[in-house]
């Protein structure tokens, strides 16, 4: 697998280094932004083949920044963390997958080899 950019937007500093011991397990190169003023500053400086944002921040949602950052980067796969309750739609309600906290491994993962058109790694994305 090509190693790829991932861009991780959250203002939970201790989730932000959950995902990153998790995605820099497979070698991923992760970039790490607080908010979405921080991540919209990224991503006009660095190269991102993803980006993993929490829905509910301080200043722009996910949503808003999501839709930003696709002006910018039509071609961005987004993935959302929600801290809301879980349901069975895995889909977000704009430009990408969802994925409800707290996050586990295996899930985020697939999820994002699912989003990036790598292929599940193990099971398959219906699984989950």
């Amino acid at each position: 697998m090509p190693l790829r950019t991932i861009l991780l937007v959250d203002d939970d500093l201790e989730l932000r280094d959950v995902v990153v011991a998790i995605l820099a397990e497979p070698g991923y190169t992760v970039l790490t932004a607080a908010d979405g003023y921080e991540a919209l500053r990224i991503l006009v400086e660095r190269s991102v083949d993803l980006m993993i944002t929490d829905i509910k921040m301080p200043g722009l949602s996910g949503f808003e920044l999501a839709r930003q950052a696709k002006l910018m980067r039509p071609n961005l796969h987004v993935i959302y963390l929600s801290g809301q309750a879980s349901g069975p739609d895995r889909k977000g309600p704009t430009y990408g997958a969802l994925i409800h906290k707290p996050v586990r491994a295996r899930e985020l993962l697939d999820v994002i080899e699912h989003e990036m058109g790598l292929g599940a790694t193990s099971g398959s994305i219906s699984d989950l």
